[in-house]
């Protein structure tokens, strides 16, 4: 699979392990990153590992965490998650 939506990177944040993106379909009429979320999470995953965050600002400039879930029966069964994104502050808060 390859990644079919288009974004920018808006910020690499090696200390905290978040690749920040932002989906810019509405500017080049393509997919949209939540439409294309499995390929963005294995693209990040192939270029930064298991351990990086994921999150990007969709078209409609909501902030958003893309993540791996698993549905609770099969372990190795993944899916994609969506979780609203509050920032880094409040991401810090929250631990």
């Amino acid at each position: 699979m390859s990644v079919r939506s288009a974004w920018t990177v808006v910020d690499t944040d090696y200390t905290n392990k978040i690749f920040v993106i932002e989906d810019i379909a509405n500017h080049t009429g393509g997919v949209t990153i939540t439409n294309d979320a499995e390929n963005v999470l294995i693209y990040v995953r192939d270029h930064f590992g298991y351990s990086w965050r994921t999150v990007y600002k969709d078209t409609d400039n909501e902030w958003w965490e893309l993540y791996w879930d698993t549905d609770g029966m099969c372990p190795t069964d993944f899916k994609v998650g969506f979780k609203p994104w509050d920032g880094l502050a409040w991401d810090l808060l929250k631990r």
